[in-house]
């Protein structure tokens, strides 16, 4: 061969080796992508398998346990006491009201044992009204509750999910990833989620931000920060996956049986009301009912909010105390609710007062001025209200279904009060007419639409009780 053709041979075979060289380079680099790739995508299956088991779990209260709202379970707290690896702690969940964190019950969420990409348990923490507490489960809870989380950007700080209350998740699932930091675990492959039960070995803290993912606040009422970020960020590679406000809510409107067990509460309370005005210390002729609950109240979660006054109106939020008016009425019954015997109204059984405590917030009631407590007696329809212009009732009870465009329902002590205003409430003349001082009231009702959902329960002259 001529020295031409050798040196021809041999840059031949020098670019053959630079190409079997940079292919080698790819092929690893697309390997490793593809590595990669696989196990960000088990995690983000595994995060939405425990989403969705959650979800579930929430869908079946009301069935599971008669009365109780749409609410999440606690998580597997520690690995103390006689529960089981996967089992939530519902006996022991933190104060009411207050947020909680640890392991995912995936036992009591009836779903297989599934890890991370790195071989982690999943974590996960619950908003205090959403968890299904024994003692420490929330006095109200509706797809009005708002959320306790809010979540950060790990590196640049900027609020990217709860800026509006209704926007605040209700709960949020954690898939751990590769130990980062102050991180020590016991290997992967450990049986089941292993013996290590210390969020910090797991979750992930944004110094920079003052947030530890792995350390929520002790007290109740109180919005936690947690911190995500881009997947593969040196400090914090937390991956999450949030159930939101409007998750929980559908569970609930959606429902087949959501109107009528609504009418069926409705009438209920109706009910118990017209019995509190059979029982007046004026015998058969003084049909009397209570004063209203004043629409504004610091705290609207306990049953004692719920308290009658003679505040200058007729029109107010549905009184379970009626302690003031029975001074003026002579009743035995100091409550409209708690005191209603289910032997005379069949209705009100304890999953129905379950029922009202959840939804009472919703409840407002207007009394005729001839059947206020200060009207005289006997008691005669002189000044009674009228529906669409029609009827002579006694008194009206309204529910107020879900939140329409424009109302917004929040309240302290995480939020300002809208829930004092009716208007968030009740639609068309049925706001309107919840003024101080009105004695001629005609309410509105007709068929829910986009602009109107409410339901009356009216209470006639005879105390008999019907849809109106």
């Amino acid at each position: 061969m001529t020295k031409a053709g050798q040196r021809g041979a041999a840059l031949l075979l020098t670019m053959l080796l630079i190409l079997v060289a940079v292919t080698a380079i790819l092929v690893s680099r697309l390997a490793a992508l593809q590595g990669g790739g696989s196990a960000a995508a088990h995690t983000s299956s595994v995060l939405a398998e425990a989403r969705e088991a959650l979800l579930a779990y929430a869908a079946v209260r009301p069935d599971v346990d008669p009365g109780a709202p749409v609410r999440l379970p606690c998580p597997d707290m520690d690995g103390t006491g006689s529960s089981a690896d996967g089992i939530a702690h519902s006996a022991d969940c933190g104060l009411p009201g207050q947020n909680v964190l640890g392991r995912l019950p995936w036992r009591t969420l009836d779903m297989p044992l599934v890890k991370d990409s790195s071989g982690a348990c999943l974590w996960y923490a619950v908003a205090g009204d959403y968890k299904a507490a024994d003692t420490a489960a929330a006095e109200l809870l509706n797809p009005d509750t708002n959320g306790r989380f809010q979540l950060f950007d790990a590196v640049s700080g900027a609020l990217v999910e709860g800026a509006v209350p209704a926007d605040r998740p209700v709960a949020i699932v954690f898939a751990p990833g590769t130990p980062v930091g102050r991180q020590t675990r016991a290997p992967a492959g450990e049986a089941d989620c292993g013996s290590t039960w210390t969020a910090a070995s797991f979750l992930d803290a944004a110094t920079a931000l003052g947030i530890d993912n792995a350390a929520l606040a002790t007290g109740s009422d109180v919005i936690d920060a947690l911190a995500v970020s881009a997947l593969g960020d040196a400090v914090v590679n937390d991956r999450i996956v949030a159930i939101r406000r409007s998750d929980v809510a559908r569970l609930t409107n959606d429902r087949s049986d959501y109107g009528a067990r609504r009418e069926a509460l409705g009438m209920a309370v109706a009910e118990c009301l017209a019995r509190y005005g059979a029982g007046n210390a004026g015998g058969a002729g003084d049909r009397r009912l209570p004063w209203p609950a004043p629409p504004a109240m610091t705290d609207y979660r306990p049953d004692s909010a719920y308290d009658d006054s003679d505040f200058g109106s007729f029109a107010g939020r549905f009184p379970d105390r009626a302690d003031d008016s029975s001074v003026a009425t002579g009743n035995a019954l100091t409550t409209t609710l708690a005191d209603c015997n289910p032997a005379a109204v069949p209705a009100w059984t304890v999953e129905m007062r379950r029922e009202w405590q959840n939804w009472k917030d919703h409840f407002f009631y207007v009394v005729a001025p001839s059947y206020a407590p200060s009207a005289p007696v006997p008691t005669s329809c002189s000044q009674c209200l009228t529906v669409n212009g029609g009827g002579a009732y006694a008194a009206v009870v309204v529910f107020a279904g879900p939140a329409l465009a424009g109302q917004t329902r929040t309240a302290p002590p995480l939020d300002t009060d809208t829930k004092q205003s009716v208007g968030n409430y009740l639609e068309g003349r049925n706001a309107a007419l919840f003024s101080a001082g009105a004695t001629s009231i005609d309410l509105e009702s007709r068929p829910e639409a986009s602009d109107f959902n409410d339901r009356l329960f009216c209470v006639d002259e005879s105390l008999a009780v019907s849809m109106c």
